[in-house]
């Protein structure tokens, strides 16, 4: 037996070069980011048989051009009928220019150019937390007349589960129309029997790219992060609050979670119309011609708010989100608060952040004291002192779980959805963002932000760097395998 594997190892060392040789040079070929690039190379020196086997589970870009790039196209042709359909480019013009300031032009341009066009007409109404968001959406679900759209990254069927899929089945039942999409990965837990149940009342439900492997899906890539509901054309939600007894803090977790969601009505509820039939052709493999109940005329008197929705994925032509976050931040001039429950950035949005702290804007960053997830926590740790020599205020969010995703821009811009302010949110997932020209909105956001505050201890500059060698050391290895968590 043992000459038999003596014999047999070199032929193995030699496949296992082979194999590793071949990943090299792919990555070399494929990656567009150098960092992500680094950061391969890296595990797969660092970790010889376990990083060969992350690599193929998580970074080949193989399965993605399979898997998007006809949806691509799709996307693209459609998103240009809906535009020239529901949004005139004269239509367009006239509003931008009614902008009251100049200053975020680039980024209404850059956005219209992406699917992504600006609405007046539109009424915006802010939730804190579960408690306020399922309410409002258990109301407005109760309401609805003919059509309901709804996709969650995580749905779990526990109390606030159920309620909502005891509301869904009944309106199917009054022959409403009733569209679900959850994510594979993170609706892992809905048992074969929920499914059957929905649909015999007469849901449509279906799986975002279903996983064979449960095991091994806990960060796997290409996933529909995006919370979304839409109620006639008329009505939507959106935000960071996923479906799950966590989000509510009704006393069966431990750990407090703050968040925040917002109710959409008006014109630009037609952009996650769009945007939710497109994630439906890709589920069903059908395609949808949709009617005027879909896109429906609208009051002209709804709310006076400027929005414009985006959307960003493996299957969208531009980094919309990541590179919108960059066009947001460099345009601020006084003040500018985030807040992240992950915060990884890239070279791109470090440098904005630091770049507007130093030329005297006053930047606040706020995140989770203690995050889910060791590493990613680590990781982030490791912007933190670059921050601080900038002038960044940072604030530990210590009252539980800060899983909110918010940005304001001098009191004049907000932008509220599902996007984590990482590379996972930025290159790899399907999200969704709302971005609202508003002073009202703005300053509600940042009374939240200033009343969570209170639950926050301020980063001292003296005390970050009195740690222990050992914790900077792991966070600085943590932080050069950043771009892949």
């Amino acid at each position: 037996m043992l000459e038999y594997w003596f014999t047999l190892s070199p032929l193995l060392l030699g496949v296992y070069y082979l194999a590793i040789l071949a990943v090299v040079v792919n990555i070399l070929l494929e990656n567009k980011n150098p960092l992500k690039t680094h950061s391969y190379l890296l595990l797969l020196l660092l970790l010889p048989v376990f990083g060969l086997i992350i690599y193929m589970f998580f970074g080949q870009h193989v399965r993605k051009r399979r898997i998007f790039n006809k949806n691509q196209l799709i996307n693209s042709a459609f998103g240009q009928k809906y535009v020239t359909e529901y949004l005139s480019k004269e239509n367009l013009t006239r509003i931008r220019k009614a902008i009251l300031s100049e200053q975020f032009d680039k980024l209404i341009r850059f956005l219209n150019k992406d699917l992504s066009p600006l609405s007046q007409n539109n009424k915006i109404t802010l939730y804190k937390n579960g408690e306020e968001k399922f309410v409002a959406l258990k109301e407005a679900l109760l309401k609805a007349k003919n059509h309901i759209h709804i996709e969650y990254y995580i749905f779990v069927n526990d109390d606030i589960g159920s309620e909502l899929s005891d509301i869904l089945r009944r309106k199917a039942q009054e022959g409403i129309e009733v569209r679900m999409i959850v994510d594979g990965v993170g609706s892992l837990g809905l048992k074969k029997a929920y499914f059957r149940n929905m649909q015999s009342a007469g849901v449509e439900v279906f799986e975002f790219m279903p996983v064979l492997f449960p095991a091994l899906t806990s960060k796997i890539n290409y996933r529909n992060h995006r919370k979304v509901v839409i109620i006639d054309g008329e009505v939507s939600f959106t935000g960071g609050i996923n479906v799950d007894d966590r989000y509510i803090n009704n006393g069966k977790f431990p750990t407090y979670w703050r968040d925040t969601h917002l109710k959409l009505e008006g014109v630009a509820v037609r952009t996650l119309q769009f945007l939710f039939i497109l994630n439906w052709q890709f589920v069903t493999k059908q395609p949808w011609t949709p009617t005027k109940k879909h896109f429906p005329d609208l009051r002209a008197d709804i709310g006076t708010s400027y929005v414009q929705v985006n959307a960003s994925g493996p299957d969208w032509d531009l980094a919309s989100i990541m590179d919108s976050f960059y066009l947001a931040i460099n345009s601020a001039r006084e003040s500018l608060k985030i807040t992240t429950p992950y915060f990884i950035p890239n070279e791109s949005i470090m440098d904005g952040i630091i770049t507007s702290a130093k030329s005297g804007v006053d930047v606040e960053i706020m995140i989770p004291h203690s995050s889910d997830a060791w590493i990613v926590q680590a990781a982030s740790m490791s912007y933190m002192k670059l921050l601080l020599e900038a002038g960044v205020k940072v604030y530990f969010y210590k009252k539980g779980f800060l899983h909110s995703k918010t940005l304001t821009v001098d009191g004049k811009l907000a932008i509220l959805g599902t996007a984590n302010m990482d590379y996972r949110s930025f290159d790899l997932n399907h999200e969704v963002n709302t971005y609202i020209y508003d002073t009202q909105i703005a300053l509600e956001l940042n009374q939240n932000f200033e009343a969570d505050k209170a639950d926050c201890t301020l980063l001292n500059a003296q005390r970050w760097r009195d740690r222990s060698f050992g914790k900077k050391l792991s966070e600085s290895i943590c932080r050069l395998l950043a771009p892949l968590l």
